[in-house]
């Protein structure tokens, strides 16, 4: 059960009769995701907890926000609101879901606030929107254009992200491999986005983080066929994927065939053999020595004996290729898949200068090296570590590290780090509510108050003193230091832009966007009825 200071609230979130009243249905509501605000807010920063999800699957340790809330279960519909609203931040950024979540609870706390001091919903939704808008406009001028000719520009903001996971520790690792990995395969002068489908990262167990590597090539997990002497290494690949199984064929319908003597089986035999072997000389003919071979659902899809023969051509063979990774293939070496013998054909290979295999602490991949005439690059990334349970982690790190590169390039600004841009929003909103008159004022100013929490949490999980570090941003920022934040790792004040800790604009958009449409949804809910 979670619980959050004063906020008990195991009854709401596991009960599965809500509650019927207006006023108990708002406050079961604002509780609920006040609590999960609470108990995720510990996560955050480079001096965030982790927490620990244990499951039917095993044991999951991490400190990101949408990992966290995508393992856990809840019984309660804001509850599970608050999930989707974590998955479309990882979804649509990849970074920031835990400042999300945190945020969402804190705008929802703030309108608990206001609606006991007798303000309504739409008064409270439209000043959230004036808030919005004005803090999406002040975001505008604190970015800092980039040229991404210059890659530090990546790397930094890779690096900032990768500082608050559990695997921070080798950020210098993963932050230089995934802006390579982006900038092979992405033309930063004049794309506007990352497909992030064409790299692809193979997991291996054994070894340690410090091993992971970005392949010259493409890497496939399934090892060599080398039982009949079959070749490990070829030089000058000529690649060949097939869709067909090399066995005799079979019928279509479920059939007995009856054998009454000898002869007839061994010609049965000889026919089989004749069969394969004119398909082995097939392929070899088209001057293929690397044949990848599909998995097949319905029957095996290559015999013996085809192995046997293709080893004595000395054709390296992979079989069993998953049909998930048959694009990714296609794409990394530029050949087309192979559907029955008659159109196996030189035009159709792909070629790699060196094909081998390669040991991985007990494990096989086979790597292609020297890729030529492809249309599309793509990038296969091996990460590495001691347990499933780091390598899992650092799995999703990595990813969130490209899901951070991919926001620059589809929007080149970036912003400073470490509670900056919250305190910098807070102060001209606070300025921008003593402008106007009414209630509007009132709640912008609650708005702008709201947002502190961000330099708050990173400070208190760093073990600074938060009321005295947030005293004195607010101050620092009045005087005009608009770039000032908090550095978690040197517990000190400092410019964020020079330190190096910076965030995308695209990832901050997205976290007001999210986080105020999510309290103002929660807020317009009077009533759960259950179906």
């Amino acid at each position: 059960y979670i619980m959050s200071g004063t906020f008990k609230f195991e009854e709401i979130l596991f009960n599965s009769r809500f509650p019927k009243k207006k006023h108990d249905v708002q406050l079961s509501n604002f509780l609920i995701t006040k609590g999960i605000s609470e108990a995720i807010r510990t996560s955050l920063g480079p001096h965030g907890m982790d927490k620990v999800i244990l499951s039917e699957e095993g044991v999951l340790i991490t400190n990101d926000g949408a990992t966290i809330l995508k393992n856990a279960k809840f019984d309660h519909p804001a509850a599970n609101m608050l999930v989707d609203i974590c998955k479309a931040q990882d979804l649509e950024v990849g970074d920031g879901t835990t400042t999300v979540v945190v945020l969402s609870g804190s705008f929802l706390g703030t309108c608990v606030n206001l609606i006991k001091k007798g303000l309504t919903y739409h008064r409270i939704s439209d000043a959230f929107h004036i808030s919005l808008r004005k803090a999406k406009e002040i975001l505008l001028n604190l970015a800092i254009p980039v040229d991404l000719k210059d890659t530090k520009a990546l790397y930094h903001a890779a690096h900032t992200s990768l500082e608050s996971k559990i695997v921070s520790s080798h950020s210098y690792i993963f932050a230089p491999i995934a802006v390579e990995s982006v900038v092979k395969i992405t033309n930063l002068t004049c794309s506007n986005d990352v497909d992030l489908s064409d790299i692809r990262v193979i997991k291996k167990i054994g070894g340690t983080i410090e091993q992971t590597e970005l392949l010259d090539g493409l890497g496939i997990e399934n090892p060599a066929i080398k039982s009949f002497g079959g070749p490990s290494k070829v030089n000058g690949g000529l690649i060949a994927l097939i869709q067909f199984g090399l066995t005799p064929p079979t019928t279509d319908t479920e059939n007995i065939l009856v054998i009454n003597n000898y002869s007839s089986m061994d010609k049965i035999l000889r026919e089989e053999r004749r069969y394969i072997t004119n398909l082995c000389k097939k392929i070899k003919a088209s001057g293929c020595n690397v044949l990848l071979i599909q998995k097949s659902i319905l029957k095996e899809s290559v015999n013996d004996l085809a192995l046997q023969m293709l080893a004595q051509l000395k054709i390296m063979v992979i079989k069993e290729i998953p049909r998930e990774d048959i694009p990714f293939i296609l794409k990394s070496l530029g050949c087309t898949p192979i559907v029955d013998i008659e159109s196996f054909s030189k035009e159709k290979l792909g070629y790699a200068e060196i094909v081998e295999e390669k040991n991985f602490c007990n494990e096989k991949i086979v790597t292609f090296g020297g890729i030529k005439n492809i249309p599309k690059k793509t990038a296969t990334i091996v990460v590495r570590s001691s347990n499933k349970i780091l390598l899992d982690e650092a799995v999703r790190s990595f990813h969130d590290a490209l899901c951070v590169i991919r926001s620059l390039v589809r929007r080149r600004f970036l912003l400073g780090g470490g509670g900056s841009v919250e305190i910098e929003i807070s102060t001209i909103l606070k300025q921008f509510s003593k402008s106007i008159t009414g209630l509007d004022s009132y709640c912008i100013n609650a708005f702008a108050g709201t947002l502190e929490i961000i330099p708050y949490t990173i400070s208190e999980n760093a073990g600074l003193e938060p009321i005295e570090t947030v005293s004195t941003l607010r101050k620092k920022h009045k005087e005009g230091k608009k770039f000032i934040g908090i550095d978690a790792r040197k517990g000190v004040l400092t410019n964020m832009l020079k330190e190096n800790i910076v965030s995308p604009l695209l990832v901050s958009t997205s976290i007001f966007n999210v986080s105020i449409e999510f309290a103002i949804q929660i807020l317009k809910i009077d009533n759960i009825l259950e179906s």
